[in-house]
């Protein structure tokens, strides 16, 4: 964790539980806060939420060697001499390969994953995803989503054939268009220097909290709390609507 005596302005948490009803937790994240100061200049901090997708072959492996992965490539030496932006998507594809090879053993569609990361900088911020884990802002009371979901019924939403509720309930809402590690190649959404300002809090969270919890009670929630009391309530919200799925949420808090 990040918290207020950080050299960075900003302070960050996370939580993560299996929830009431699945039998493991193959949720997972990871905050990579760099030691050098080349690393912190060039590079940030990186944050990387992930969900295992269930009935796949070693959801839970996926998700780890997914962040894993991420943080080593994000930072290592060979590509220090690329942008952030470029970096932090070259780290998302060779994740997904290693996954498709290692944990699918190069078979489609055998394991796989989502992937919401943020590349944090202490005035903007890069994000990478694919899949149906999510990034808000949280800004001015309210609550913006600022990844769209690669899933069945996120393509209908956007679309417009029905709304964000009817998509909560829908019998086929866990049904993914695009993942980590389904096939060899992945082409994972890039959103580049969003400006990160003072009293922005942004949540990187799985399913198993947004299809629990509505979405003015998250934006309320992370709001008037810190973030690592925001986390813990977050997860007891979820598991109060019923827990039905593992529940993991990161999130970050710009200092004013």
């Amino acid at each position: 964790m990040i918290d207020e005596n950080s050299r960075w302005p900003f302070s960050i948490s996370a939580a993560s539980d299996r929830g009431s009803v699945r039998e493991r937790n193959e949720d997972y994240y990871g905050i990579f806060d760099p030691e050098t100061e080349a690393q912190q200049e060039s590079r940030g901090v990186l944050v990387v939420v992930t969900d295992g997708m269930g009935g796949h072959f070693s959801g839970e492996e996926a998700s780890r060697m997914v962040v894993e992965v991420m943080g080593d490539i994000y930072y290592s030496d060979s590509e220090k001499k690329k942008d952030a932006k470029e970096t932090l998507e070259i780290a998302f594809r060779e994740a997904n390969r290693r996954v498709f090879h290692h944990v699918g053993n190069g078979r489609k569609g055998t394991a796989g994953t989502t992937c919401t990361s943020v590349a944090l900088f202490p005035d903007h911020y890069n994000i990478a995803h694919a899949g149906d884990s999510r990034a808000y802002l949280i800004r001015g009371g309210k609550i913006e989503q600022l990844t769209e979901d690669h899933s069945l019924v996120g393509e209908m939403v956007q679309r417009g054939l029905i709304d964000k509720e009817e998509a909560i309930r829908h019998p086929r809402r866990n049904v993914l268009t695009r993942a980590v590690g389904l096939r060899n190649e992945v082409a994972p959404d890039i959103h580049e220097e969003i400006p990160f300002k003072d009293g922005d809090k942004i949540l990187l969270c799985s399913d198993g909290l947004f299809s629990m919890v509505p979405e003015d009670e998250i934006e309320s929630i992370v709001e008037h709390h810190d973030p690592k009391d925001a986390c813990r309530k977050l997860i007891e919200a979820a598991i109060k609507y019923g827990g039905d799925d593992n529940i993991t949420a990161v999130v970050i808090q710009k200092r004013q």
